[in-house]
């Protein structure tokens, strides 16, 4: 991922945001999502390091469904981060599909709109 947005700045592009969706995973095991936090804040600062932008918009995605039992663990971590310049869009509420963990067409619509309005207001 880095080396891909590296590559994109030096040919002229410029990176605004990044959008993190992720974390189901973490719901699965109690160590990972009390780690969850400490892991996400280390991969923010690692990131906005290597690609030499400190204050690079961060706009992630509490989760609205997981794997496991944790899951209020992990929301509760995403939506507790208070780095600068990190944003947390809920997606808390918006339909699943039959599995329970993935969203549905329409939700992952209403999120994309989320998303563009999170980035859209911190400009």
């Amino acid at each position: 991922m880095v080396s891909r947005a590296t590559a994109a700045v030096k040919s002229g592009g410029t990176i605004r945001a990044l959008l993190w969706y992720q974390g189901e995973s973490d719901t699965v095991v109690q160590a990972d999502a009390e780690a969850y936090r400490t892991n996400m804040e280390k991969l923010i600062g690692d990131i906005r390091t290597d690609l030499n932008s400190p204050s690079l918009l961060i706009i992630q995605v509490a989760l609205a469904s997981g794997e496991g039992k944790f899951v209020d663990t992990v929301r509760s971590a995403q939506l507790g981060i208070t780095l600068p310049n990190v944003k947390c869009v809920d997606a808390k509420g918006l339909d699943l599909k039959r599995d329970r963990l993935h969203l549905t067409t329409t939700s992952q619509v209403r999120l994309g709109s989320m998303l563009a309005d999170a980035f859209l207001a911190s400009r």
